[in-house]
């Protein structure tokens, strides 16, 4: 009961900051569709000394999406799910210590995160996958290619930054600090915090990216906005920048159709 009441606080929190569900346009037919998400199978894997639960569906490329700040498998939106699966085979997992993965008491890094996400693809005899990864799981991607490019094929980063301390992301440093800080957070969500606190960034790294690569990020984005993403198109060697009018922060959300197909798009294009 503790813990919910403690995820309960989280997730009120993040969503305070975030604007979810404020002011969003949801896809009605998700709901109409029933609980999708909720019916897959899930599976697990033993990756890097922990157990990293995940779903699939779809059939084709894979295509494996890394998740925001404090996220899990449960608050995708079925919506911007059900598209990208109508053409690819769609991998969703859970990082470490949250939803259906374990919690090995450790402390977290981008690398620890990073290397779970390209164990898993291991574990699951995927030798090279799309990888679609949103705030934080933007963050994992990025370095998801550039320790391991040999697993990547195409690069979809929604609502990116190169760090926290990236001018423009004050509010997202702020939002970090205090969640690291707040001794009613659970505790995988704050570990999750010292991780992102203790990145450095990829930003003189970015240069070593040469795959395809697509910036989604929404004009109403206050934790990185859309000048971060520009920032870091210039110093990719072949990327391209789409901006969803009237999105917020990890807009694939709330607004999935857009967000699906300006994803679609890309990598049909390729």
């Amino acid at each position: 009961m503790k813990f919910l009441t403690q995820f309960f606080f989280a997730v009120t929190f993040l969503c305070l900051l975030t604007g979810c569900g404020l002011g969003q346009n949801f896809d009605s037919d998700e709901y109409a569709q029933g609980f999708l998400l909720a019916s897959l199978p899930l599976r697990h894997a033993s990756v890097n000394g922990t157990t990293i639960g995940y779903k699939e569906l779809g059939s084709g490329e894979p295509l494996l999406l890394i998740s925001w700040f404090g996220g899990d498998m449960s608050m995708w939106n079925e919506t911007f799910i059900r598209t990208l699966a109508s053409r690819y085979r769609v991998i969703l997992f859970d990082n470490r210590g949250l939803g259906f993965s374990t919690d090995t008491g450790s402390a977290f890094s981008m690398e620890m995160l990073t290397k779970d996400a390209a164990d898993l693809l291991t574990a699951m005899n995927i030798s090279k996958a799309n990888v679609f990864g949103s705030s934080m799981g933007a963050s994992i991607a990025q370095e998801l290619v550039l320790a391991y490019p040999e697993k990547v094929s195409r690069l979809i980063l929604s609502s990116p930054t190169y760090s926290i301390k990236a001018p423009g992301a004050e509010s997202l440093d702020a939002m970090i600090h205090a969640i690291a800080n707040d001794p009613v957070m659970p505790i995988p969500v704050r570990k999750q915090a010292d991780a992102n606190l203790n990145w450095s960034g990829t930003y003189d790294r970015l240069k070593n990216i040469k795959n395809k690569t697509l910036l989604v990020v929404g004009t109403q984005d206050n934790l990185t906005p859309s000048t971060i993403a520009g920032d870091m198109q210039s110093k990719f060697i072949n990327a391209q920048l789409t901006v969803i009018d009237e999105a917020k922060h990890s807009g694939e959300r709330y607004m999935p159709s857009e967000y699906a197909e300006a994803i679609l798009g890309f990598l049909s294009a390729f």
